[in-house]
Order: C-alpha cells, then structure tokens, then sequence
C-alpha cells in the first residue's frame, strides 16, 4: 500500500518544529510532526523564554498560554564571578520561565488543534530524496519500522541525532568540550530574575519556573567535569560537591535547596561550532541549524523564529512562487542573515565567561561602561520583535 504524500513532514517536535509546523497548517498545508519521545517530557534546557518569544508564540495562538502554563515573569539578569563581583542587566522587554515539559507539550497541542497529524514517540531515522521528485521518510516507533512521503522536509530534531548520522552531516567529525547538565529544585526564591554563576570552566544558571520551582542548567567544559567528578555513578554528585566551593552564591542557594527530579539530566558533545542550514533538500530550524552559547538566552526564541521562517519560505516553494534552487539559497542566505551574527556574538563571549579572571575584569568592565552592557544585551535579540514601548521602558533601566 502506498503512504499518503504529506506537503511538509518535519522531524523533531521542539519549538523549532512545532512553529513551523503550526504555520503551516494555518496556510493550509498538510503536514506531518515526528517527535522522538512522547510528550510530556524534560529536556537539556535553560528553559528561558527570551523577550522576543511573547511575540513569536503569539503568531502560534499560544500567547494567552503562558499564564494558565505558569509562566513566571523574568525581567533582570544577574552575573556574579568567582570572585563576588556582580553585574546586573534589565532586559530589553519581559522575559518568561517556563519549563520544556510544559512549553513543548502546549506547542504540540497547538499543532494538533491547527490540523498537524502529530506522531509522538516517531523517530526518522532517514531521509531520501529531494524536492524534485518528493521524500521518502524512514521511521521508527514501537520497535515498528515505517515509511511515510512528503513534498519536502524540516529538520528541527535539535542538536544532534542519529539523524544527522543518516545525513553524514559534516559537525559530527568535530569532538566538543562541552557537558551540559540540568535538574529542577526547590529552593530560596528568585522573583523575576535568572542568576548566571560563573566558575572555572563553565556557568551555572538558575531560574524559577512554573509551580513554584526552579530550573538549574549548567555547562562545563568536559576535562573540568571528569576532573572534578571523576567516573561511575557518583561522577555527578561529586562534580556538584566541587562546584559549590567554586562560587559562593551559587553555594549558598544550593545550601538551602532540594532536588526534585529523581536524577540530573545530562547531554555531552554539544556542538557550537558552525552547522549548514540547508543538507541537501532538507531546510534545518532551530539547534539542527545552529546551537548558541546558553549565555546568550536565546535559544528558544531562535527555534520558534527560525521554524516560521523555514515554514514560510516551504509555502512559497509549495505554491509555485520559489524554484527548489530559490528555496535553498535563499533559506540558507536568510538563516545566517538573522542568527549568524548572534552565533558569532556568543561563541566569542562563552570561553571569556569561563576563564576566572577574564570573567572577574569583564563584570567589573560591565558595571563601570553601561554602554558596553546594553550591546551584549541587544546583540544577541531579534529587537524588530519587541514592543518600542517596553524597549523604551527597558533602556531606562540599563
């Protein structure tokens, strides 16, 4: 029996795939959602929700949401070194905390309301095909191998995934120094603010989400994570013994707070180096395309905006108003025109971060040119999705 020919399949349902496949079924596509795991379920994440993403998930329908999910309201940024030495920021508009399990399954149910035919707990292990003559998708699911057609393709299955392996996708030959870990706490309060902790080889973030917890995410270069922690089982509980007498507020919240997931959740090989947007016939969104530094806080928003923007550039391939070639290039062009520079931005600043001393100068420099503050700030937002009065409001504050 022959598979249906779907318009767009997207593997990965994250907020890169979610957007796109949401906007596409608004322009009346039929599409398609492949999402590994079934929802709801915890992720690697900041779980920080930008200023720009009110914007972008209000284009979704899904605005209103944020309050009934619990969304807490986050509005400064704190850094504090080693040493003490502390710099505070406003952001440019409110910011939110909202945790994965909650931000992923309200996005997927969005798609589904807007027609999306969502299979969760899908994976594509393989893409063949082009945009020619359409795709042919190899899934798994149960144990189950399946196959289903599709005009074309967006990837957004995150970071990196036996799909790329599929894709011979050219970053996996690169080795990455980083370990990420990330679990829920709680603990004292931490009222509209997200805390950044820096300590030799890496930083800690910590905000509060829905329900009265918070999130601590934290990266690490890997020979400092096995130096401190060492192998086996206790690799973790010993590397977070090490990292309490690193830096004294990071310390003393921990003092006064309990874990609540049953264990940290844990990702290696995090690649921040240069990704393609485009593999083939396959247009990439969100960490599939290009992961930044989680200084930066943009991750989120960079996922939601670059699924529109592969979504509109598919509609118009779709309707005849783009040749393959046109769509390629110009995805491509448009991708690294709107994220490079924010990449770039935060790739430069995350090794400065976690060296003790550059960190120490840099925080000092902060707090006495507040000019050069408001610029990191910026540079890593999409400002043309903001409101002018809350980025007025904003500027007073810097």
């Amino acid at each position: 029996m022959t598979s249906p020919l779907y318009d767009v399949a997207i593997a990965g349902g994250g907020p890169a795939g979610c957007s796109a496949a949401i906007r596409l079924a608004q322009r009346g596509a039929r599409v398609v959602l492949c999402e590994a795991r079934t929802y709801p379920h915890d992720k690697v994440c900041g779980e920080f929700l930008s200023p720009e993403c009110s914007t972008l998930l209000a284009r979704l329908g899904l605005k209103s949401e944020l309050a009934t999910l619990g969304a807490v309201p986050i509005g400064t940024a704190s850094l504090a070194a080693p040493d003490g030495v502390t710099w505070e920021t406003h952001f440019p508009a409110p910011a939110w905390g909202l945790s994965r399990r909650a931000l992923d399954a309200a996005l997927a149910e969005r798609a589904r309301a807007a027609g999306v035919e969502v299979r969760s707990g899908t994976s594509v292990v393989n893409v063949a095909g082009n945009l020619g003559e359409a795709f042919l998708l190899s899934l798994r699911y149960g144990g189950k191998d399946d196959c289903l057609r599709s005009r074309a393709v967006i990837g957004a299955h995150g970071k990196r995934s036996s799909l790329d392996r599929a894709l011979r996708r050219q970053f996996l030959i690169r080795r990455e120094p980083y370990v990420a870990l990330k679990a829920h706490f709680r603990g004292p309060r931490l009222p509209g603010r997200i805390e950044l902790n820096v300590f030799p080889g890496g930083y800690c973030g910590l905000s509060e989400i829905e329900n009265g917890t918070a999130n601590l995410g934290l990266l690490v270069r890997e020979s400092v994570f096995q130096a401190a922690g060492g192998a086996g089982p206790a690799a973790i509980d010993n590397f977070v013994t090490w990292l309490r007498r690193q830096n004294p507020r990071l310390d003393a919240w921990l003092g006064q707070a309990s874990r609540l997931d049953e264990r940290w959740l844990s990702i290696a090989q995090i690649p921040f180096s240069p990704k393609e947007a485009v593999v083939g016939d396959i247009l990439l969104a969100g960490d599939a395309a290009g992961v930044i530094a989680p200084l930066a806080g943009d991750g989120i928003a960079m996922a939601l905006r670059s699924g529109a923007l592969a979504a509109d550039l598919v509609l118009r391939y779709l309707d005849g108003k783009l040749s393959a070639a046109e769509l390629r290039k110009n995805y491509a062009e448009r991708w690294a025109h709107e994220f490079g520079p924010r990449l770039r931005l935060g790739r430069a600043l995350q090794p400065l971060l976690m060296q003790r001393h550059a960190a120490s100068v840099g925080l000092r420099l902060l707090k006495y040119v507040p000019s050069i503050g408001r610029a990191l700030v910026y540079g890593t937002r999409d400002l043309g999705l903001l409101e002018k009065s809350d980025i007025a409001l904003a500027e007073n504050n810097l």
